[in-house]
């Protein structure tokens, strides 16, 4: 088929015409064939270029869960440190509160409240406070 195409391509056009014709055959065919391999390497790089963005979110999604579970974790060890403290401070209000009412008892107990005055034993009660 081909070769009666060219035969009567050759007799009409003559040699040079049919030689000029398949020439701009090869030259379409290699320009479709160029086309296509640039479409395809402009495939391979933007699916190169996804991947790589998709590799990245992945590395900073992870880098970023990491320094929020280091966060909540520091968080935690706050709220437990404020936590302690406030139980430290609770209990040495209470020990405070019992000193002082033991205090008050002993200094109610010693003879002589009513003179306003210090006495020697009122005094070393108060010495024993410090």
């Amino acid at each position: 088929m081909i070769a009666a195409i060219g035969t009567y391509l050759a007799q009409r056009l003559g040699r040079a015409g049919a030689i000029a014709l398949a020439v701009a055959a090869l030259l379409a065919v290699a320009g479709l064939g160029a086309w296509r391999a640039t479409a395809t390497i402009e495939r391979l790089v933007n699916d190169a270029a996804t991947q790589a963005r998709a590799a990245r979110d992945a590395h900073w999604r992870a880098e970023i869960e990491a320094s929020n579970a280091k966060v909540a974790a520091m968080r935690l060890q706050q709220v437990e440190a404020a936590m302690q403290a406030e139980k430290s401070l609770r209990d040495a209000k209470q020990q405070f509160e019992a000193d002082l009412k033991e205090l008050e008892e002993a200094n109610a107990a010693l003879a002589g409240g009513d003179d306003g005055g210090l006495g020697r034993d009122r005094v070393r009660l108060l010495n024993g406070a410090r």
